[in-house]
């Protein structure tokens, strides 16, 4: 194993010379390269749930109805935090990479993989008794059952992502991209078929639906595991070092755990969203309009965060190669595909503003509201993007703890309460509540610009390389 890297005493430039110097534009291509298809990426992994929830809405209106609050319900407790634990590896693997410490990178990877699985255990649980929860809750025992069922399809899917999260980063971290932008495609494709096959073909109804996640999630895990283990470029970085175990194991959890917390605070104040809504004079006009700005606004957040994946791995690539300019460089790249993205999108949207609504709904008060709540949706985009962006460079820098308690403050402390007030004092019901996430946006992207403006990237170098060394103690 290779001694790890010393850092240099390298000269930032001022951004004015950075800009002159034509860095930005050779990092933004770089950047780009990675962004591109990280952002298909994740589509395609977003799409997966989406298209059996479609599916299983065209059997009826409860099973429509178990689905939905089962996949409500799987995603805040446990889907989020699978997501929120992987983030750990960005900064992680990324930096190792930097550094040339190859074996620690799949040290890292394969400590996630074995930390993930007894949190899976625990999850499964809680699924398994999901039905007398809901109903205990005082949900509609109908709803319940087909809920309780669904879920309990989806807990393999549940172990598959404890697999294939760790080896997306694990490959990302190496600039090792279009592997998995075509195992996700071919995923996408085959669980269409899948899925069509087990609900219709088979008449397995909404359990058919959701056994064909399970089975397209570890699809895509048996893929990536088998470019891992025969492929050349792989051939350095996917070996063990089992004495590291341990250590790895404790650093992924000092950057998991926070990692967790800033991925689930943002998830479930969207769900305590829906939830809000159906307190409101009008329940079902305003959970469906809610629930349609959640899913658009959810489809436009996967384009900045595989940007602010691209980030993250620039950063800590560059951090742990001791090379601080670079690094900054690269957070000025990704903002300028922020720019570019949120510029397109919410221009998009505003001018199809009238129409959006007819892609969830034939109903015209419908799609009026939600043209008249589309200009808040795109303050969303905006602010959603820059936020993602800098939260890809706190993962980047391993600074997830930071993200993490912003994340309390800006929506649950300013934005939440915010909401609340609009919606049920002021009676803005609905667009209340969604002024409260801009609001909460609005906050955490302050701070976070003020957190990423003081960074001394420097420092970060040093930071880095204690770390490294800690790992050959």
């Amino acid at each position: 194993m290779e001694e790890p890297f010393l850092p240099r005493d390298e000269q930032l430039l001022s951004c004015k010379a950075t800009w002159q110097s034509g860095q930005v534009t050779a990092e933004l291509k770089k950047v780009s390269r990675l962004a591109v298809p990280m952002a298909t990426v994740t589509v395609a992994q977003y799409l997966l749930p989406v298209i059996s929830v479609m599916v299983a809405g065209h059997i009826g209106e409860l099973q429509l109805a178990g689905v939905a609050l089962a996949t409500s319900f799987t995603n805040v407790s446990g889907f989020s935090i699978m997501f929120g634990l992987v983030g750990a590896l960005e900064t992680l693997c990324g930096q190792a990479f930097g550094a040339k410490q190859y074996e620690k990178i799949g040290t890292y990877t394969y400590s996630a993989m074995a930390s993930k699985i007894p949190i899976c255990f625990l999850i499964s649980i809680l699924w398994i008794y999901i039905e007398k929860l809901l109903i205990s809750l005082g949900q509609d025992p109908d709803i319940s059952r087909v809920a309780g069922s669904y879920a309990l399809w989806l807990i393999p899917a549940l172990f598959a992502h404890a697999i294939f999260l760790p080896l997306t980063r694990f490959l990302l971290a190496q600039g090792l991209v279009i592997p998995l932008l075509y195992s996700a495609l071919t995923t996408l494709l085959f669980h269409i078929a899948v899925c069509w096959t087990f609900v219709f073909a088979l008449g397995l109804g909404s359990n058919g639906a959701a056994l064909a996640i399970s089975v397209s999630f570890w699809f895509y895990a048996v893929i990536l595991s088998c470019y891992v283990r025969y492929s050349s470029s792989c051939k350095n970085t996917r070996g063990f070092v089992s004495n590291d175990f341990v250590s790895c194991v404790k650093q992924y959890f000092q950057y998991g755990v926070p990692s967790a917390g800033l991925t689930c605070l943002e998830w479930w104040l969207f769900e305590l969203l829906i939830l809000c809504s159906g307190l409101l004079p009008n329940p079902k006009l305003e959970t469906s309009v809610l629930s349609i700005c959640l899913t658009i606004g959810n489809l436009h957040y996967v384009i900045p965060s595989g940007v602010a994946a691209a980030v993250s791995t620039r950063v800590s690539n560059k951090l742990g190669a001791g090379n601080p300019q670079v690094a900054r460089v690269s957070v000025m790249a990704g903002l300028c595909l922020w720019i570019v993205e949120s510029t397109f999108f919410s221009t998009l949207l505003f001018t199809c503003r009238n129409i959006v609504g007819y892609a969830f709904s034939n109903s015209k008060e419908v799609v009026d509201y939600v043209a008249d709540i589309s200009h808040l949706l795109c303050l969303s985009f905006v602010l959603d993007g820059f936020t993602a962006v800098l939260n890809g460079v706190a993962r980047g820098c391993g600074w997830q703890h930071i993200g993490a308690l912003i994340s309390v403050v800006a929506y649950y402390l300013v934005g939440a309460p915010v909401g609340v007030y609009l919606a049920f004092s002021r009676e803005w019901n609905g667009k209340g509540l969604w002024c409260g996430v801009v609001v909460g946006s609005a906050v955490q992207a302050t701070i976070l610009a003020f957190v990423t403006a003081s960074i001394n990237w420097k420092e970060q170098v040093r930071a880095c390389y204690t770390c490294t060394l800690c790992f050959f103690e």
